[in-house]
């Protein structure tokens, strides 16, 4: 079953990521495979409930399906106003077909990062479940799950208001949770994944779903998360400032200045 849920998963996200790339093809953007990130987790989530119907595969579906529904519209506003610098640095460095070159380097290699992400989901749903571990670990695992959602949600909010002020334009948004991690957002997002992969727990050979969220953990502090976005600011001396004094993601008092 684990190896099926495995399989089918990686072939949708092929399929999913594929459309998204004829989307951003057909507009020119390359940040719109962001607008494909949450969506696709969700799709996961469902496709496995369809292979392996349980309460507990429906309440992991439901569980990523609310984090992914926050995140696609939190996403899509932005890029609604718009583009992502990220995207347009990758693509300065290429030679070659621009957009086969776009195909493989980011879209389907995304797919590839969601399909590892969640690994967990695909254990937890397919995986022979132990006797009397379920609730527990699904009931710690919703909690963690909260607490990781509450924070990406706050912090999202409290970065977009300050973004939508034309009064911070050259400022640092150091105040909230902003004032105790760098990047609140992303702790509340790491956090939320290794609540569901604690799910998996209640599975045998549970434990491997850890190495879903401990990719995009991976993903955001040494690759396309936080070094995009540092590097970018980092000859800013409001910025760095704020770099000397704050915690670059686990949220702790702020450093004497």
């Amino acid at each position: 079953m684990i190896t099926q849920l495995l399989v089918v998963n990686f072939l949708a996200l092929v399929a999913y990521m594929s459309i998204w790339f004829l989307i951003a093809k057909a507009h020119n953007r390359l940040d719109i495979v962001d607008a494909a990130w949450g969506s696709g987790f969700a799709l996961v989530a469902w496709i496995s409930v369809l292979q392996n119907y349980s309460l507990h595969s429906v309440l992991l579906g439901v569980l990523v399906t609310v984090w992914s529904a926050r995140l696609t519209r939190h996403i899509g506003a932005r890029l609604r106003t718009r583009r992502d610098p990220r995207y347009e640095l990758i693509a300065s460095k290429w030679n070659g077909n621009y957009w086969v070159r776009a195909f493989f380097s980011i879209y389907l290699l995304q797919g590839v990062i969601v399909w590892a992400i969640t690994i967990p989901i695909s254990l937890a749903a397919g995986l022979q479940v132990r006797p009397g571990l379920t609730t527990t670990f699904a009931v710690i695992g919703t909690a963690i799950w909260a607490v990781g959602f509450i924070i990406e949600a706050i912090s999202d909010k409290q970065l977009h208001d300050f973004i939508a002020n034309p009064k911070n334009k050259g400022e640092v948004l150091d105040k909230g949770l902003w004032r105790y991690s760098r990047h609140p957002n992303y702790f509340g997002e790491i956090l939320i994944w290794y609540g569901l992969a604690v799910f998996a727990f209640s599975a045998s050979y549970g434990w491997l779903g850890l190495i879903g969220p401990t990719i995009l953990a991976v993903t955001i502090i040494f690759a396309s998360g936080i070094p995009p976005i540092e590097n970018r600011k980092k000859s800013d001396p409001k910025y760095q400032a704020y770099m000397n004094r704050t915690s670059v993601l686990v949220p702790l008092p702020p450093r004497a200045k």
